[in-house]
């Protein structure tokens, strides 16, 4: 257990809280924080800021691209209902400023199994063999000053982010003009995609542009299409999207809900281009077995491409409740929930879902947790996801 900081980024300190077992360390301002994080051993920060601050958001952002593995909580004085529902994209929760330590303690006790999951040592092995992960495109992250900023998404304009980028704009358009996701009409600019479909999906968008291009299929791999799974990535991130609409989701967790289903197995490109025939015969175990190929990988790697995927999304500072949802969308009933979240979104619509296509017909989706989903009361919806998710089943298998 490390040390927990709480910092104000105004000169005006709040109150201090009295927590059972924690004892915090309190300081002010984002150079005092940014020192400790460098001196080492600290386990959680606890934000706080007034107002619709952009800069605490910002900061953030910095924080978990350099201390990924720091838990990161946002306390929110005087803010509107808005920019503390888009804390989730920057934080491990995002609270109102008179937070009870109690509920502080809760988040991080919470929080602790999945930092130690996304640390697990045959994850940090793989990551080694993978050598340096390329960052993500700059672009991305003029994206995210936008969103901190409240940009008005109807009027933004974001073509001069990509300007001198031809190959990976073209690649942005074609995944959004990909019939599988969804979208009503062809798009002809990235400034008329971001009033159809907003900066976070623009940006989601944009980071599984790059994750094609890091890990694509490698030369010799033909137990299943690297193309037909982007097209299943498509066709779950529009299902998640619809489910969370039908519990009357807000924006901000429909676009959530829909890059959780776009990432939710990228881990699988991962594992196959580090070794493909391993990943072969991972399947072809998964096929005689008749078990789905996560419950194999875990059984091989000690790990599953959930995990490896989510892990990977962490070190880049992808919303943790995205990075929460790729976690445990196989194994939804660890997370611990009780109530909807971006998680089930992602699980119900990968379960439902055919499979994806492969030459040993071994599962390469999961199987719907029906007691994780009488856990979180959300049993008299399945008929209805049922129907959602027969609709994008017979699109799926017809673009295979």
């Amino acid at each position: 257990m490390g040390r927990l900081i709480i910092c104000d980024l105004t000169e005006e300190q709040g109150g201090q809280l009295d927590f059972s077992v924690l004892q915090p360390e309190y300081l002010v301002g984002q150079e005092a924080l940014f020192d400790a994080l460098d001196q080492g051993d600290v386990e959680s920060v606890i934000l706080r800021s007034q107002g619709d601050d952009p800069t605490a958001h910002l900061c953030l952002r910095q924080l978990a691209l350099r201390w990924p593995w720091v838990i990161r909580i946002q306390q929110n004085m005087d803010a509107t209902a808005r920019y503390q529902a888009e804390g989730g994209d920057v934080a491990d929760a995002s609270l109102p400023y008179n937070a009870e330590a109690s509920r502080l303690d809760y988040i991080i006790e919470r929080t602790r199994p999945v930092i130690a999951r996304l640390r697990n040592p045959a994850i940090e092995a793989i990551m080694v063999e993978l050598g340096e992960l390329p960052p993500l495109p700059e672009q991305l992250a003029g994206l995210n000053q936008m969103i901190d900023e409240q940009a008005n998404e109807s009027t933004a304009s974001v073509a001069h982010l990509f300007r001198g980028c031809m190959p990976y704009l073209k690649q942005l358009m074609e995944l959004l003009n990909n019939p599988l996701l969804g979208c009503d009409r062809h798009l002809f600019s990235v400034n008329e995609a971001v009033r159809l479909v907003g900066l976070r999906t623009l940006r989601d968008l944009g980071i599984m542009a790059h994750i094609i291009n890091t890990f694509p299929q490698p030369e010799g791999w033909s137990s299943f299409s690297f193309e037909h799974l982007l097209g299943r990535n498509l066709v779950c991130a529009h299902l998640a999207e619809r489910i969370a609409h039908s519990v009357g989701s807000d924006r901000v967790s429909m676009s959530s809900a829909l890059a959780a289903g776009l990432f939710h197995d990228f881990g699988m490109r991962v594992l196959v281009r580090l070794d493909q025939q391993r990943y072969f015969r991972v399947m072809e175990k998964a096929a005689a077995l008749k078990q789905p190929v996560y419950a194999v990988e875990k059984l091989d790697y000690k790990l599953t491409h959930g995990e490896l995927g989510a892990s990977i999304l962490r070190r880049w500072g992808v919303s943790p409740r995205i990075v929460r949802a790729v976690l445990y969308h196989h194994v939804p009933k660890a997370a611990g929930d009780n109530t909807f979240t971006t998680l089930t979104a992602a699980h119900v619509a990968d379960a439902m879902l055919p499979p994806l296509f492969n030459t040993m017909e071994c599962l390469l989706g999961g199987r719907l947790s029906l007691s994780y989903l009488d856990s979180i009361g959300e049993m008299e919806r399945v008929s209805l996801w049922e129907r959602l998710a027969s609709d994008h089943g017979k699109q799926l298998e017809a673009h295979w």
